[in-house]
């Protein structure tokens, strides 16, 4: 761990953009996954993953540069809890995995395999099930409805 003169508790970090002072610049943050203060926050991301532990190089520490509290201003965005290298592995973590799943189309004629899509247009295989098979980074066992590429221009062009 670096040693870091923590200024700003990430508790103490104002939850909206409008109420950060410029004074912001001067400071450096504690990240949200520190546990300099002896124990971990009991905190969670946008999207409700916890920030309680970290396994992603965290360096514990950081400051907001001038242009980024500009943007983050401009865009009406908070300030972020969690230092840089925390930041891009929770963004890697979103993406899909560098694994290809064997898929069947799931158009079936008029609708989507679960019913919840109503096509817009005939296709080639008219009311039967599209006999397409192919590889794609959608785990079978998520919600999206994957169709093959042909069904899917159909749709959107």
């Amino acid at each position: 761990p670096r040693n870091y003169q923590i200024t700003l508790k990430n508790k103490d970090i104002p939850d909206h953009i409008k109420d950060v002072p410029d004074s912001i610049l001067n400071e450096i943050i504690e990240c949200a996954h520190s546990t300099s203060s002896g124990q971990a926050h009991a905190q969670f991301d946008p999207l409700g993953h916890s920030v309680s532990k970290c396994n992603e190089q965290c360096t514990e520490a950081f400051r907001i540069i001038p242009s980024e509290l500009d943007f983050l201003r401009k865009q009406n965005i908070p300030l972020p809890r969690l230092c840089p290298n925390c930041r891009h592995y929770q963004r890697i973590k979103q993406r899909n995995p560098l694994k290809l799943w064997h898929r069947k189309c799931q158009c079936v004629g008029a609708k989507s395999e679960n019913q919840i899509y109503a096509n817009t247009i005939a296709h080639e295989h008219s009311d039967n099930p599209c006999p397409n098979e192919f590889e794609t980074s959608y785990a079978p066992e998520r919600s999206e409805i994957v169709y093959c590429e042909e069904c899917y221009l159909k749709e959107v062009v």
